[in-house]
């Protein structure tokens, strides 16, 4: 029995895709940020549906340029999902926000919009939406809670380039969208890389000053290029240092062509999610999202909630996947507040019991583009196996 476990890498070039990156390493005037950049930054917008967007070197880089141009400072508060990556946090909470936990929805495991209503006060500055696994949340609903109120609304779709939202791509219908490239991810650029989007352009153009350490072009004309430098350092911001988040030409010559499909990977996706779970319907202790008709889902990844059999836990059933099936399940995204990361800050209280139940419950299984049927099949009979010799253990 061979075992399956979750790649390092989650989509592969293709071969035309590794002449691409040849031809800009080979013939390319620069290796840093260029023309292949600024049009991957146009087509993204365009693919996207927003206004601007600003090619950096990570999700985590995005996320930090939205808490800038959110304005958040010392003493605003910034609601966040606990359930979620550290990335959706840290930039906030580096700024000397107040980091607030949300909840998410015991259907869907994405940010609940009751949950953020609860948590609203004349402080928010900012929620952060996590589109995790690759599902939107409800972002019409979050929406008419922030817009009344002057709260800027960050989409966090790391996991989820291309997922749908009535009709809406995410990542255009907050103030800003977040998108990570990583190695991780269903396309990626070269192993690190992300996207900024913005709803103004002219957050667009602030994020670009940001972005390189203050380098922007000399607005004036100068009788001599070279006084008094060939590149001005200015302030991007007032009181704001810059950033070195640039996306190199390689990384965006290989996210222009990835872009061109990303539907094409998200609907294989979704037909590997669609036979595995169909595979899985006698197997009602897993309970993986709930996707409403008026979303798309990604399915970076496949997770669910185990409600094991009494006497038993999930981790009964991930020892018993790896001993007997040779199938290696993960556990992902610890609670931020319960990690020792954000209690030595002070952020280690919440009420979040439908975050704590997934978590504690959850399982991730083994997933990547392009997995072929037979080891679909071959994970599901697995998985099917397993929880049966569980449930025969507890009986």
């Amino acid at each position: 029995m061979t075992m399956i476990e979750m790649p390092a890498v989650q989509t592969r070039l293709t071969s035309d895709e590794e002449q691409i990156l040849l031809r800009v390493l080979r013939e390319g005037a620069t290796l840093a940020t260029g023309p292949e950049g600024e049009a991957f930054e146009q087509e993204f917008a365009a693919f996207a549906g927003s206004d601007g967007a600003v090619a950096v070197n990570s999700c985590s880089s995005a996320l930090e340029l939205s808490a800038v141009l959110c304005g958040v400072g010392k003493g605003d508060e910034v609601i966040i999902p606990a359930h979620t990556f550290v990335s959706s946090a840290v930039p906030f909470a580096r700024r000397g926000a107040k980091i607030v936990w949300a909840d998410i929805d015991p259907d869907t495991a994405v940010l609940s919009a009751s949950s953020v209503e609860r948590l609203l006060t004349k402080r928010t500055k900012a929620i952060v939406v996590v589109h995790l696994y690759g599902l939107p949340a409800d972002m019409d609903a979050i929406l008419a809670l922030a817009d009344p109120r002057g709260i800027k609304v960050v989409e966090d779709c790391a996991q989820a380039p291309g997922a749908r939202y009535r009709g809406r791509r995410v990542g255009a219908i907050g103030h800003f969208g977040c998108f990570s490239f990583h190695t991780h991810k269903n396309i990626n650029t070269l192993g690190e890389g992300g996207m900024l989007t913005t709803r103004a352009e002219e957050d667009a153009v602030s994020a670009r000053k940001l972005r390189w350490m203050g380098n922007w072009p000399f607005e004036e004309e100068r009788k001599r290029y070279w006084v008094p430098a060939m590149g001005n350092v200015a302030p991007p911001m007032a009181d704001q240092w810059p950033y070195n988040f640039c996306l190199g030409e390689p990384n965006a010559a290989v996210g222009r062509s990835l872009i061109k499909r990303v539907d094409g990977i998200n609907e294989q996706r979704r037909k590997q999610a669609a036979r595995i779970l169909a595979a899985l319907t006698d197997c009602p202790q897993l309970q993986f999202q709930k996707v409403p008709d008026d979303r798309e889902h990604a399915y970076h990844l496949l997770a669910a909630r185990y409600d094991a059999p009494a006497g038993t836990t999930r981790d009964d059933l991930i020892q018993h996947l790896l001993d007997r099936y040779q199938l290696k399940t993960i556990v992902q995204y610890w609670p931020l507040h319960r990690t020792p990361l954000f209690q030595q800050f002070g952020f280690d209280r919440a009420e979040v019991p439908e975050s704590d139940r997934w978590f504690d419950n959850m399982i991730s299984f083994p997933w990547w583009s392009d997995m072929p049927d037979a080891t679909l099949d071959d994970m599901a009979e697995r998985i099917v196996a397993a929880i049966g010799d569980v449930i025969a253990r507890a009986a």
